[in-house]
């Protein structure tokens, strides 16, 4: 055989093999990907439920003080002192136009909705995870069409998880500072607005009924 023939015949096979390392380095970062995105829509479904579980009871919750502050006059009239039972009443008209707000705020946020497209496309996406894996090594159509249905799967979720999602996802069992930060992050999404709403408005009525007092 001519030695010129060799580096024609040589060349085809030197790259077919960098085009088939390429192809599972990318076929790699597209699982890895798609598993990433996964455990963030499947922590933001349960996120998301948390919310809702808690903003009910929290509407229950007002709902029943408001209940209760309205009656206060109709049970003890006569032994309340005119001055406190203005402030009562006026307490408790603003309390029920503070749960028309909550309600619309929570109704509007529609936790349990948004839980539930994104468990799906979590579940839609692990489904598609585990095909790649049984069909790897792929070749570069295979690949693409993988790619394809994967962004295909993602827009057809409405709602995307957010940044504590990501990051709850993104910490190793083994780092534990970035697992505990993960899960304070996500306390802090789930229950910091109501704490800080029953906070503010307890610090409202105590300032106000002390400027009454002065």
């Amino acid at each position: 055989m001519p030695l010129s023939a060799a580096p024609e015949r040589l060349a085809p096979a030197y790259a077919g093999t960098k085009t088939d390392g390429h192809l599972r380095g990318a076929a790699e970062r597209l699982l890895q990907a798609m598993r990433l995105v996964k455990r963030a829509r499947f922590n933001a479904h349960e996120r998301l439920e948390a919310k809702h579980v808690m903003s009910v009871a929290a509407f229950t919750f007002a709902t029943v003080f408001e209940i209760s502050l309205s009656l206060l006059p109709v049970v003890y009239g006569a032994g309340i002192a005119p001055e406190v039972r203005s402030f009562i009443d006026y307490a408790a008209i603003v309390t029920g136009l503070f749960l028309f707000g909550f309600g619309l705020v929570v109704g509007l946020a529609n936790y349990q909705t948004r839980a539930v497209f994104l468990q799906r496309c979590a579940m839609d996406l692990a489904n598609l995870a585990r095909e790649m894996e049984i069909a790897m090594p792929l070749t570069a159509p295979e690949l693409q069409e993988f790619r394809r249905r994967y962004h295909e799967i993602e827009a057809r979720c409405p709602f995307n998880h957010s940044s504590v999602d990501l990051d709850r996802a993104m910490a190793r069992n083994s780092d534990r500072a970035a697992v505990r930060k993960a899960k304070f992050s996500e306390a802090l999404d789930i229950y910091g607005p109501y704490a800080i709403a029953a906070l503010v408005y307890g610090g409202i009525w105590v300032t106000f009924w002390a400027m009454l007092k002065i």
